[in-house]
């Protein structure tokens, strides 16, 4: 398979394959080959796929995520344009145009098509058939015989669909079916070298001397020193805790099959400033998601205005659930200004048919510019009964059974210190012998 490059930066929509920054456990290699049976376009790549759509009652969220196995039908090379076409699922396909000029080579548009008729993706979507969303990419040259690898996510959105790419490896035009070991690297993974700061600076004392005409006193003015004028800064004030509320989830039913009750704060990084720090606001806040036929996937999406975190859940084994992934995508007067996701997490496990809790306020890193902050966390995503959290396993900073023995062995050295303290001291006597006279 193959991914298209981001929308927001050079070195994604270069690379129609490449899928820096997504959540997945296992990667999609793809190899495409010319008519002489020589490997022409090589492509390994992580990649997910975020889709808002309409139901009877609602809008639900469908996440696709790449798999290991995919089909290339309706791919091709030539000498100065090359087509990679991936299939996968039921109908869903991802495909790059590339064009090659002045030895370099680069992605020029990227289409994703989706089939709302496949209903264990899409349950009770009122809309069927294909549906697609183009994109044309930003110019981003990659140099012929070298291969494009960036391990960071990107991810880029338009008509309500998220794509999200990481660990991409990309090479276009392969030189004699051989992929080629020189590598060029994105942006986002090289290291940020940082800016210097200056020090403020002083002017020296300066003496002036003056001395009055036809006069016997000499007159010296005093030393006049120039400090530069400090610049104050007005610290921002301390963000609020989070507020705590309760969401919950139904299905085509009208039965609750998700139950979440969280104070919820996103943190990020924006053009490589200091950390952000913003609310979710339970009282401008829409809750979304679903639960999937199956019961295997659940998700929670958190619309607060111009914030919008999404939580996605799956069943780890046949006996636990765990959080896989988190999306946050920030916007400003209508325009995106941040968006980061990770699908492949794990936190928040515990056993099916019971619930998640952790009281203590904790931080969860999502991605290299991105972490959340969750206080009064309970959460219960599957096996929800009669709309009700079942029993918690709580998180470690939580469970005091641990203190129990620790405050019990404590108690019991005290003891013994004592005890041992009082029997030296019970044995130290004084003796009093007699005095020769």
């Amino acid at each position: 398979k193959y991914l298209v490059s981001s929308l927001s930066g050079p070195p994604l929509s270069s690379v129609a394959l490449f899928i820096p920054g997504i959540p997945q456990s296992r990667t999609t290699d793809v190899t495409v080959k010319d008519k002489d049976g020589k490997i022409c376009i090589y492509n390994s790549l992580m990649a997910n796929f975020t889709i808002v759509y309409k139901t009877n009652t609602t809008n639900s969220t469908a996440t696709l995520r790449l798999p290991e196995t995919v089909d290339t039908d309706g791919s091709s090379c030539g000498t100065n344009s090359s087509v990679l076409m991936i299939g996968f699922g039921e109908g869903h396909s991802l495909s790059v145009n590339y064009s090659l000029s002045n030895n370099s080579y680069r992605a020029e548009v990227e289409v994703f098509t989706y089939n709302l008729s496949d209903t264990s993706s899409f349950p009770n979507a009122t809309e069927k058939g294909l549906k697609r969303v183009e994109i044309r990419l930003q110019p981003y040259d990659i140099p012929v015989d070298t291969t494009y690898r960036c391990r960071s996510d990107e991810s880029f959105e338009k008509d309500g669909i998220t794509q999200t790419f990481w660990n991409v490896t990309l090479e276009v035009f392969v030189l004699n079916g051989t992929v080629s070991q020189n590598e060029t690297v994105c942006p986002e993974d090289t290291p940020v070298t940082p800016t210097p700061t200056t020090a403020p600076t002083t002017a020296p004392n300066t003496t002036a001397p003056t001395t009055a005409p036809n006069t016997t006193a000499h007159t010296t003015a005093p030393n006049a020193t120039t400090t530069a004028a400090p610049t104050t800064t007005t610290p921002a004030p301390p963000l609020p805790r989070p507020e705590k509320h309760a969401y919950n989830i139904t299905d085509g039913n009208g039965t609750v099959c998700l139950l979440a009750t969280m104070g919820l704060q996103v943190n990020y990084t924006l053009n490589g400033k200091p950390l952000l720090k913003v609310n979710i606001n339970p009282n401008k806040t829409k809750a979304g998601g679903r639960c999937s036929t199956d019961g295997s996937e659940s998700t929670l999406t958190l619309d607060d205005e111009e914030k919008t975190v999404a939580f996605s859940f799956n069943k780890s084994n046949s006996k636990k659930f765990v959080l896989q992934g988190v999306s946050v995508k920030l916007s400003l007067n209508g325009s995106s200004i941040f968006n980061s996701s990770n699908s492949s997490l794990g936190y928040w496990e515990a056993s099916l048919g019971s619930s998640y809790m952790c009281n203590k306020q904790q931080t969860y890193s999502i991605a290299r510019d991105l972490s959340i902050t969750t206080l009064e966390l309970r959460v219960q995503p599957f096996d929800v009964k009669a709309g009700k959290f079942s029993t918690a396993q709580e998180c470690s900073v939580d469970d005091t059974s641990i203190l129990i023995p620790i405050i019990v062995g404590a108690a019991l050295a005290g003891l013994i210190l004592i005890v041992v303290i009082a029997y030296v001291i019970g044995r130290r006597k004084t003796y009093v012998g007699y005095q020769t006279l």
